[in-house]
C-alpha cells in the first residue's frame, strides 16, 4: 500500500515514554486517550523516509495552543514496542539519517506538546508538502540545541 504525501498516524494526547527522556534519544512518543491509555497507531511504513508532525487540536479545557502543525523530527519512520506509566505501548519515531544518538525528535517541540491533543502525521515529500511548508524548528546537530 502506497502512503499518501500526508498520512495520520494517529490522534490523542502525545505522550514521552519514560526510557527517552533518561537515556536522551529524545527518539519516539506515544498516544493516549484523556486518561493515559496508550492508543493504537495506524498505517505505519517503517524505513520510509519522512517528517513526523504533530498538530494540537482543540482541547476542552482552557489552555489553548495555536492550531499549526509542528515538526517533530525527520528521518526513517520506525516503531518500537515502549513503557508508559506502567503500560504497554507503541512508539513511533523517526531515525536522522546523519547517525546521531540523542535528540533524534525536536526536545523543544515535544515538550512543549506534552499531554496536548494531538493529530500525528507523517509526512513523505519534505520539507515542502502539499499541505504546506514544514519549517525546522532548530539544527539538531549543533551541539546544545534545543529549539
Amino acid at each position: 500500500m502506497e502512503m499518501e504525501a500526508t498520512h495520520g498516524v494517529g490522534e490523542g494526547f502525545i505522550a514521552l515514554p519514560e526510557a527517552e527522556r533518561h537515556s536522551g534519544r529524545w527518539g519516539t512518543v506515544c498516544l493516549t486517550d484523556a486518561e493515559g491509555i496508550p492508543l493504537p497507531l495506524h498505517g505505519i511504513t517503517s524505513g520510509r523516509a519522512v517528517a513526523l508532525t504533530a498538530t494540537p487540536l482543540p482541547d476542552t479545557d482552557s489552555i489553548t495552543l495555536p492550531i499549526k502543525r509542528e515538526l517533530l523530527g525527520t528521518g526513517a519512520l520506525f516503531t518500537e514496542p515502549v513503557g508508559l506509566k506502567g503500560r504497554s505501548a507503541t512508539g513511533v519515531g523517526v531515525r536522522p539519517a546523519n547517525g546521531r544518538l540523542t535528540d533524534w525528535l525536536f526536545p523543544a517541540t515535544v515538550a512543549r506538546l506534552l499531554e496536548r491533543r494531538v493529530l500525528l502525521e507523517a509526512h513523505l515529500a519534505w520539507p515542502a508538502c502539499t499541505c504546506g511548508l514544514l519549517a525546522t524548528p532548530g539544527d539538531p546537530t549543533q551541539r546544545g540545541s534545543r529549539e
